[in-house]
């Protein structure tokens, strides 16, 4: 058995779930309803709020497989629907950081969630949303300065701008309130060095 039977790309997936494959489309679920339910968690009001996001998220991408371009990666397509849906359904409502409860209801999996980094995470979401989201998308979702744009509906200096900023005011507020969590302010001031220093985003 080849190794894309087991461990499908999601090219494969995308081509497969374009071509009516609803299969294909079961596994995109699976495997990005995690990831999306702890990115809606952490941007909106209530459980009922971040699972109505995922749904509505997998139900548009449903709705347009047909528009999607396979040659364009999925993740970032996912994330672009739900951010859009956030953006737009919830801007009234204040943002916090879902605790596992919510992240466990929301997905029906045990959360990927750090509770050792609850606090850096904290701190990030008090600056802004968008510094809480390109920072979430960058070393969360692993996603690059490319990615980050289209999700977020941004050209990509002004996401590197947002990221360059959300570094360093996070490596000041980790440095103001990282008592007693040296290892991981040093992680994030580290981060912030590299971007002084010249470093790519």
């Amino acid at each position: 058995m080849s190794l894309d039977v087991l461990y499908p790309s999601d090219e494969s997936l995308a081509r497969r779930a374009v071509n009516g494959d609803r299969a294909a489309f079961e596994h995109i679920v699976l495997r990005y309803s995690p990831a999306l339910a702890e990115f809606a968690a952490a941007r909106t009001h209530t459980i009922q709020d971040a699972e109505d996001i995922v749904q509505e998220t997998f139900l548009r991408a449903f709705l347009h497989l047909k528009d999607f371009n396979c040659r364009l990666a999925l993740k970032p397509w996912l994330f672009t629907i739900a951010y859009r849906l956030i953006i737009t359904g919830y801007r009234k409502k204040t943002p916090h950081l879902a605790d596992d409860q919510t992240l466990e209801s929301c997905d029906g999996r045990s959360p990927r969630h750090d509770t050792a980094m609850d606090w850096v995470w904290e701190s990030a979401v008090q600056m802004g949303r968008e510094f809480h989201t390109v920072l979430w998308l960058h070393y969360k979702e692993q996603m690059t300065t490319a990615e980050i744009a289209r999700v977020m509906n941004k050209n990509q200096l002004t996401v590197r701008v947002l990221l360059h900023r959300a570094r360093r005011r996070l490596a000041k507020r980790l440095t103001e309130t990282a008592s007693g969590q040296a290892e991981a302010a040093h992680y994030w001031i580290q981060q912030c060095n590299r971007v002084a220093e010249g470093s790519n985003l």
